[in-house]
């Protein structure tokens, strides 16, 4: 006979960190400092770009007038050992990001290249 076997806590003990994933994952805030909310294309292009270095588990909806993003990837992304696709710049995830994005130039009408990206990778979840 089959039987059923719990396999979350109660939700009066989910206090703290927990992670259902059964892995590590990381935390992303991307902050493209240009309006990219109206171009399906360039925010796929930035997705594109982060996925290179790692799985996106979940992309949340643009917000802030179109010009941020956050992402929960797989794995722990933590080090500083990484390097931008155009070889120029090796550090975090958030610097080698930060490049890569500013290095997309002008996508479907949006110019990455006219702000300052800000990648941050967070240790918690906000939810507005």
């Amino acid at each position: 006979m089959a039987s059923l076997t719990k396999s979350h806590p109660a939700l009066a003990t989910l206090i703290g960190e927990h992670r259902f994933v059964g892995k590590d994952v990381t935390l992303l805030s991307v902050d493209f400092n240009v309006d990219a909310d109206g171009s399906r294309i360039a925010v796929e292009t930035v997705l594109n770009t982060i996925q290179a270095y790692g799985n996106i588990l979940l992309a949340g909806a643009v917000y802030g007038t179109g010009q941020q993003i956050d992402i929960i990837m797989e794995g722990s992304l933590i080090g500083s050992d990484y390097t931008s696709a155009d070889g120029t710049v090796t550090g975090t995830i958030a610097e080698v990001l930060d490049e890569d994005i500013l290095n997309l130039g002008t996508v479907d009408s949006v110019n990455f290249a006219a702000g300052t990206p800000a990648v941050t990778i967070r240790t918690t979840l906000v939810l507005a």
